[in-house]
């Protein structure tokens, strides 16, 4: 795990800087390598994902460079309809599952049942990955919240 953490990290620093997501154009470059230094982003990389690795164990987990707000704040706010999302899909699918699972048993040879298990194939078969990619492009797609963000730019 502390391997794929690493991985992704490193893969992070090659992305873009995340001093100019922090600050506006008009910054000078004292103020962005200050802002660098405070930050420990001049340290090499094995140094700085030892102090995350560090930190993280810890609960805290920085400041965000686009919301330049604690992470462990964010989390913490986010929490509740994250859990909420979780156990309602849970039911969701428990409930869901079992009546088709015992109508499938039931109805073996029906054309329904070959639908079931066709579909419950596919969904276990597709990668999920991929699955969530599309899915929160259509979200962000078809959200009212899409048209907020085209305004403001």
């Amino acid at each position: 795990m502390l391997v794929v953490a690493f991985v992704s990290f490193s893969l992070f620093n090659f992305v873009g800087d995340p001093i100019n997501n922090m600050v506006g154009e008009e910054t000078s470059d004292e103020e962005r390598a200050e802002l660098r230094e405070t930050l420990g982003l001049m340290d090499p990389i094995h140094i700085q994902f030892s102090r995350f690795v560090v930190n993280a164990s810890k609960g805290e987990f920085g400041i965000s460079y686009q919301l330049r707000r604690p992470v462990s704040e964010l989390i913490t706010e986010r929490l509740p309809a994250t859990i909420e999302l979780v156990v309602i899909s849970a039911l969701i699918a428990l409930i869901s599952g079992t009546l088709l699972g015992v109508y499938t048993g039931i109805n073996r040879k029906s054309f329904i049942s070959d639908i079931i298990l066709a579909v419950s194939l596919l969904g276990v078969s597709l990668q999920l990955l991929l699955l969530a990619y599309y899915l929160s492009i259509y979200l962000l797609l078809s959200w009212e919240f899409y048209h907020h963000l085209e305004e403001e730019r």
